[in-house]
């Protein structure tokens, strides 16, 4: 590779890979809404940044040692409050 660490502005494509992860995720919620896995009116954006938010909120949590278990229940509580908010009876 021609970067090295010294060239490599890890901000940069910090940045550039948030916009893809987040651009991806958003378009998917889009569909899941289109294709009546998410109850019509869903708001895409606020729940791609609350899925976001999740996801780096467990990051740090785990970077400042938090145990795999305290991390997977709390991973588990946001689906199950997403899915029974967002996602119809018969889904």
């Amino acid at each position: 590779m021609a970067d090295s660490t010294r060239t490599l502005d890890a901000s940069a494509y910090y940045a550039e890979l948030h916009g893809w992860n987040e651009r991806t995720l958003l378009a998917r919620i889009e569909r899941a809404v289109q294709d009546g896995e998410l109850v019509a009116g869903t708001d895409a954006a606020a729940l791609t940044g609350l899925v976001q938010s999740v996801v780096h909120g467990l990051s740090v949590r785990a970077s400042l040692g938090t145990a795999r278990e305290d991390l997977l229940a709390t991973a588990q509580l946001a689906h199950e409050l997403i899915c029974r908010q967002l996602t119809s009876p018969t889904t």
